[in-house]
């Protein structure tokens, strides 16, 4: 029940902390989780969050924002599927330039950890 005040202060914060957010849907039933990803689309647009959920090399969660956005997720997340090796699907993830960020930071957090 308070779910939507925990979404709502990741998503306040500057910038917006909508990694951590997709990370506390995990744990929920499949009805908690629904709401709860239904709100955080109603605080920040579908493109986003799917690529923060596609940033966390989840695919069931990026498949879970894929069923409320645009096809186009529906189609990528198919290409990505169609991959047998993790490795390879993780470089496909990673590859597109709206995630280099995501990747810059996951390598220098592997280096200094």
């Amino acid at each position: 029940k308070c779910m939507p005040t925990i979404l709502t202060t990741f998503m306040c914060q500057t910038p917006a902390d909508i990694v951590s957010a997709l990370q506390l849907l995990a744990p929920l039933s499949t009805d908690e989780r629904d709401d709860a990803l239904t709100y955080l689309l109603f605080l920040s647009d579908a493109d986003t969050v799917y690529n923060a959920a596609l940033g966390l090399y989840s695919l069931p969660l990026a498949l879970l924002v894929a069923q409320r956005g645009p096809c186009t997720y529906l189609v990528s997340l198919d290409t990505l599927n169609a991959i047998r090796s993790k490795q390879y699907q993780y470089h496909n993830i990673g590859s597109p330039a709206r995630l280099h960020m995501l990747g810059t930071q996951a390598l220098v957090q592997s280096i200094w950890s």
